[in-house]
């Protein structure tokens, strides 16, 4: 089979790989359409500590089984039996595993194998390009489940990426008003405007931090890093009113410092989310399906065979380009 492997830092190039050996419950998937994650992007780049060629990324995926049902996968896999796992909480589990990590194979392939009980079959009538969402929608239904904000709530989000798009996509869904989202790229802010954001400020500047800053008021009740740079982190914690959630998302740096002196006096509340359960993922799929979300007029999609030049354009130039696909099969 095909398969686009990672080669080295910012390289990646098609090459001929034996089909997956199933395992005991596991079924294999003829991968039609596979997405780029911010985490197959680290990995790209040389930052994942845990994604080291040679090695096939990718975990998101719309695809077939054998016997023709057209299905997702959710490729988070936990053991089941963990005292994270039998208390409901998957995404903790002491032994989870992710396809395109770790040297478990991922989905910029022909093939791919993962057990039964991850694959949720869906409707013909759901577009690939909406589908293909459903494993990143999963962490933002995660988080928003674990803060359980207030009707009508004031929300920030740090970071115009796929998460802080399907954030503001997700926020109008429970509740969120006078929604704010700053970034230093353009394209990408006047998209937040289209998705539903008020404001969409461009915090590249002092100037632009201070217009952020005076939007923010008293502060916001939720503030969301979806970046995770250092400048990022600090920037919630600053647009975060007294009392209010700080929730953090973003990987893009391992460590960074934030003013906690200022954060404890204002009493802020941290919530740290990761990855998501598997509930929210079949949640995230029922909003897909019910067309409730939907990037598809900012997603773009290149065959397998370019993956060189999507990981360059989503890398280097992403413009407003919110999604990169890969299409591997018409199946």
């Amino acid at each position: 089979m095909r398969a686009l492997v990672y080669t080295a830092p910012e390289k990646v190039q098609l090459e001929e790989k034996p089909r997956p050996q199933l395992q005991s419950g596991e079924v294999e998937v003829a991968i039609s359409l596979a997405g780029v994650c911010g985490s197959d992007i680290s990995g790209f780049l040389g930052h994942s500590a845990r994604r080291k060629p040679p090695l096939v990324l990718g975990h998101e995926l719309v695809g077939r089984l054998p016997d023709g049902r057209r299905v997702v996968a959710n490729p988070l896999i936990s053991c089941g039996y963990c005292p994270a796992c039998l208390a409901g909480a998957q995404n903790l589990c002491s032994s989870w595993r992710l396809l395109g990590m770790d040297q478990v194979p991922g989905t910029f392939a022909d093939f791919v194998a993962i057990p039964g009980t991850q694959v949720y079959e869906i409707p013909e009538s759901l577009p690939s390009t909406r589908a293909i969402l459903t494993e990143p929608l999963a962490n933002i239904v995660h988080l928003f489940r674990l803060v359980g904000p207030l009707p009508f709530f004031r929300l920030a989000i740090v970071g115009a990426g796929t998460m802080g798009a399907l954030a503001v996509a997700a926020s109008r869904h429970i509740g969120a008003h006078g929604v704010l989202v700053v970034d230093v790229n353009d394209q990408r802010l006047s998209t937040m405007k289209q998705l539903g954001a008020k404001y969409a400020v461009n915090t590249k500047t002092p100037e632009g931090v201070a217009e952020a800053r005076k939007l923010a008021g008293p502060g916001f009740d939720v503030v969301l890093d979806a970046s995770g740079s250092a400048p990022a982190r600090q920037m919630a914690f600053d647009l975060c009113r007294p009392g209010g959630q700080v929730v953090l998302l973003g990987m893009g740096a391992q460590k960074s410092e934030v003013d906690f002196v200022t954060s404890i006096r204002k009493e802020h509340r941290v919530v740290m989310s990761f990855a998501y359960t598997p509930g929210d993922f079949r949640r995230a799929l029922d909003l897909l399906i019910a067309g409730e979300v939907d990037l598809t007029p900012w997603t773009v999609q290149l065959p397998l065979e370019q993956g060189q030049e999507a990981f360059n354009q989503i890398t280097h130039n992403p413009g407003a380009t919110l999604k990169m696909t890969l299409a591997v099969s018409p199946n």
